[in-house]
């Protein structure tokens, strides 16, 4: 990495000014096209050869795909690998989609698999979700999370794929899928994700209450009031099912929250997370509220 240097430079009248970070990052290279080509099929060198990998992504000419495949498939040094997979998905050329993905499923290299899996995210297209899903079941929680990413890049096409994925033998997979829906924010998942509040895993259903407020879909409000009601639930998921509620606004949640507040002896986690909910409810359902309607709106 390059070496970051604080420079302190000062007005006329000597006064410090704000600290200014200096990057100096690795220099671009002298070389041509042809030559970086050369290092990175023949140099018996590993760093020389990554180099070479990286600076022809930064190049950004097509030309560079083809050796850069190669590379990500014969090379047996796992850096270059690496660089070269990133450089393929800078280049954004769909040749390169059918290499990343054997890469993300085969290669031994956990930093390999990750960058395959960021390249694939950037490239897009139907062919890549079902591989990223796949990759939602890796034995390291790094690709997971960059496979998860990489589908809610691509967006609405991964949406059907990632559904099937909610009834997964292993929970992690269920955990990023959930997540991911969330973050996608097509509500064709809503009914999906509400049958997730009955996860027998604790981390699925908090997740499942955090994307059910950001689909911002009403028709989940039903389903977090059941969470919120449920005192053998765990305290995070009733507090996710509060915040959600206070997202969505929809003033049928006012009594149940009104209801958990008024029995605590004193405003824990949970209650004071249903007591914001309370008042954004308020805030926006005032004018709606029987004998409130000439009143101010409640403070946020």
């Amino acid at each position: 990495m390059g070496v970051v240097c604080n420079v302190i430079e000062k007005d006329a009248g000597g006064k410090a000014m704000p600290v200014k970070s200096v990057n100096n990052r690795k220099k671009k290279s002298d070389k041509t096209f042809e030559e970086l080509v050369h290092d990175l099929k023949h140099s018996n060198s590993e760093k020389v050869r990554y180099n070479a990998a990286r600076m022809l992504g930064e190049m950004g000419l097509s030309e560079a795909v083809e050796p850069l495949i190669d590379a990500l498939k014969n090379d047996k040094n796992g850096s270059v690998r690496l660089y070269a997979a990133r450089a393929l998905g800078e280049l954004n050329d769909m040749t390169a989609v059918q290499p990343l993905i054997t890469s993300l499923r085969e290669d031994r290299n956990v930093d390999v698999r990750v960058r395959a899996a960021r390249a694939l995210g950037r490239l897009g297209g139907e062919e890549v979700v079902v591989p990223l899903v796949e990759a939602l079941n890796d034995e390291n929680s790094q690709v997971c999370i960059t496979a998860t990413d990489a589908l809610i890049e691509i967006g609405d096409i991964a949406v059907d794929a990632l559904i099937e994925s909610l009834t997964h033998e292993k929970v992690n997979v269920r955990c990023d899928a959930t997540r991911a829906l969330g973050e996608l924010g097509n509500n064709k998942a809503v009914p999906h994700i509400i049958t997730m509040l009955k996860d027998e895993w604790v981390n699925v259903r908090i997740y499942a209450v955090t994307s059910l407020g950001k689909l911002d879909d009403t028709r989940a409000v039903p389903a977090l009031i059941e969470v919120l009601q449920n005192e053998k639930e765990n305290e995070l998921v009733r507090a996710g099912a509060a915040a959600a509620l206070g997202v969505l606004r929809d003033q049928r949640a006012l009594l149940p929250l009104r209801e958990l507040i008024m029995k605590a002896e004193e405003l824990g986690e949970l209650e004071d997370t249903a007591l914001k909910a309370f008042k954004k409810i308020m805030a926006a359902n005032w004018q709606n509220i029987p004998g409130t309607a000439n009143k101010k709106p409640i403070s946020k």
